[in-house]
């Protein structure tokens, strides 16, 4: 009977140390299945989510242009905001009266204008810009003038701005349209102007009107005649 019973545990014994192996294998095999799943990206069967938009090649995500647009350049004032025209350009064809402004007097002679000068209503100081892209040539003091600075263009065209103060450019400086290259100020040349920058335009070393290059591009004033 005591061997009946003794075998009856063994058997018994064994049967939990196999049942106990099989639970260990079954959990071993779960946990490595659920690894392996985890591991799997996930598809969506959406392909167009799926697939990189071709945007996402840029990785700013903004779309450069092949051919972007040049931006055109033209010749601009050499004044910004409220402005007065206090000499204009000489011509014969001007009526007695609009000839007034377009002749420079310094108290014992007269000369005409070869340029046009602006000025503040209320005579004060402003800054003076390039009213195109180019090369400062010459930086000049004179006694009469003032302070005068050359601005060589393209295709012979050439702009000066005389009575000027505090020039922040120099020779061989390369300027952009709208660019500071100076303060008005005063000249003993125009001294009834007051506080101005008189501006001449040469194209192809002749004087032409200035108020005839504003809004337009390189190759329009080039042209001019």
């Amino acid at each position: 009977m005591k061997d009946k019973i003794k075998r009856f545990l063994i058997d018994k014994k064994e049967l939990l140390v196999f049942i106990a192996v099989v639970v260990v294998v079954f959990a071993t095999v779960i946990t490595i299945a659920s690894l392996a799943l985890s591991d799997v990206p996930a598809v969506n069967d959406d392909p167009s989510i799926n697939e990189p938009s071709k945007g996402d090649e840029n990785p700013s995500g903004s779309q450069t242009p092949t051919n972007p647009t040049p931006t055109i350049v033209k010749f601009a004032l050499p004044i910004s905001g409220a402005y007065e025209v206090i000499r204009t350009f000489f011509d014969p064809a001007l009526s007695d009266e609009e000839l007034v402004s377009a002749v420079i007097s310094n108290g014992s002679s007269f000369e005409e204008s070869k340029g046009m000068s602006y000025a503040k209503a209320d005579n004060s100081v402003f800054e003076v810009s390039a009213i195109y892209d180019g090369e400062v040539v010459s930086v000049e003091q004179d006694d009469l003038d003032g302070t005068t600075v050359t601005i060589q263009h393209s295709n012979d065209v050439v702009s000066v701005y005389y009575s000027l103060s505090d020039v922040v450019v120099q020779v061989k400086d390369k300027v952009t349209c709208g660019q500071k290259i100076a303060l008005a100020s005063t000249s003993m040349k125009d001294v009834e102007a007051g506080v101005h920058v008189h501006l001449e335009v040469k194209v192809n070393n002749t004087f032409v009107n200035p108020a005839s290059v504003f809004g337009k591009e390189l190759a329009e004033v080039a042209a001019t005649k």
